[in-house]
């Protein structure tokens, strides 16, 4: 994909081997452009992308220097000397230099290095490629991604995940968990982090692994959706592994307040009808007792006093069966009807103790109200020890139950 234009700049070198250099076919997705000087030049060493100096017969030492001086960062050297000077140049540092041609050498060889430089050089473009690909990708993504070694150091890191923690890209790499996350050992021994054990998990499966995962991000707990897979060294072993991770915490929070929506009555905080059902058919236990609750005179509230009154006395009701009900299963049934659910065995006096209790402790409520001591509670109670197959026809029980203690409350007015 990329395009490489490769200027390579013959300082004193003989015909012989510029032909030779310029005859060979530029590789997929090289140009070759050729400048020539008899001695090194300032303009054209810093516009070079590779130099071949023949430095036989000259004082190597000085165009080296020379051609280091102006010689931009990336380019390439090759230096053609003879076999004397190759000895003394031994002896210096040749770091910036790529290779060294010794005279004489003959046509063939020459072509021959040539091609073996050319496909080298090929190659380094083509990681380069490669590497701005990966630094692409994973700079592009919205979360974090990481590569550790065996130990747990960070070799490497997007910007993301540097924007995470709030450090370079320099701070991080060669850095351990601890100092990444800014905890102590002690804090993660006895925090809830499993990001440590995860990467051991993985490297001893040698395959991907998906976790759940607590980071501290300041002083703010996150959820992590991680995914790890292990990375494999040049014979096979495993050499580190590289991570993926989500931060999930918002979206659990959403996932959380749907179901919570979906499951309670958004007036009173209180389980729905939906949910009872859900909740019962998960019970195995046989013994079930059921409180239907209704509110005596709720419609006057309404009427009189506006829905704003009428839903002061629900979230009353509410409150109450929270209050004396703590523990049980509690559930707003409908418009003004309650419910509360009691799971194991229970006498019939304990039952009927529970439902007086319950009567009791809401219509003391509401007749301590200034607009709502004209209303009443009325409690049926039913109990079954078929568990959730009789479930519907308990209910129905508490509910007739319930609608004759009404019937008792309204005649006795």
């Amino acid at each position: 994909m990329y395009h490489c234009n490769v200027c390579f700049y013959f300082i004193g070198v003989k015909d012989n081997l510029m032909e030779i250099v310029k005859k060979v076919e530029p590789l997929e997705h090289f140009t070759h452009e050729f400048i020539y000087s008899v001695t090194p030049e300032m303009k054209l060493i810093e516009k070079a992308n590779v130099i071949m100096a023949d430095v036989q017969g000259t004082d190597p030492d000085k165009i080296l220097k020379i051609i280091l001086y102006y010689k931009k960062e990336g380019s390439e050297l090759i230096l053609i000397a003879d076999k004397e000077q190759t000895e003394k140049l031994m002896s210096e540092d040749l770091s910036a230099v790529n290779d060294i041609w010794v005279m004489p050498m003959s046509e063939g060889e020459m072509k021959f290095r040539f091609l073996r430089w050319q496909d080298t050089y090929k190659m380094s473009k083509d990681f380069w490629q490669d590497r701005n690909y990966l630094d692409s990708v994973i700079n592009s993504v919205p979360h974090m991604i990481w590569f550790k070694d065996k130990v747990g150091a960070h070799m490497k890191v997007n910007d993301y995940f540097c924007k995470i923690v709030n450090k370079t890209m320099e701070q991080i790499k060669g850095r351990g968990h601890y100092y990444i996350w800014n905890i102590t050992p002690d804090e993660y021994a006895k925090g809830e982090f499993i990001c440590m054990e995860s990467e051991y998990e993985v490297m001893d499966k040698r395959e991907t692994c998906i976790f759940d995962e607590d980071v501290k991000i300041g002083n703010e707990m996150r959820k992590l959706k991680t995914y790890k897979s292990p990375l494999f060294d040049v014979d096979g072993s495993v050499m580190g592994t590289v991570g993926v991770a989500l931060d999930v915490t918002q979206e659990l929070l959403y996932q959380e307040m749907i179901i919570k929506n979906a499951n309670t009555d958004f007036l009173t905080g209180l389980y729905n009808r939906r949910y009872v059902y859900e909740y019962v058919e998960q019970m195995e236990e046989p013994h079930i007792t059921v409180f239907g609750i209704d509110l005596n005179n709720f419609k006057s509230i309404n009427d009189i006093y506006g829905h704003q009154e009428g839903d002061r006395a629900l979230v009353l009701t509410a409150e109450v069966l929270q209050e004396c009900m703590s523990g049980h299963l509690i559930a707003r049934t409908g418009g003004d009807e309650f419910m509360v659910v009691i799971f194991g065995e229970l006498s019939s006096q304990e039952i009927e103790n529970t439902r007086k209790i319950i009567e009791e402790k809401l219509d003391n409520a509401y007749s301590k109200d200034e607009t709502l001591h004209n209303i009443s509670a009325s409690v049926g109670a039913a109990h079954s020890d078929k568990g959730k197959e009789g479930f519907d026809m308990l209910v129905g029980e508490a509910d007739s139950i319930m609608y004759s203690e009404k019937q008792k409350k309204k005649h006795s007015r």
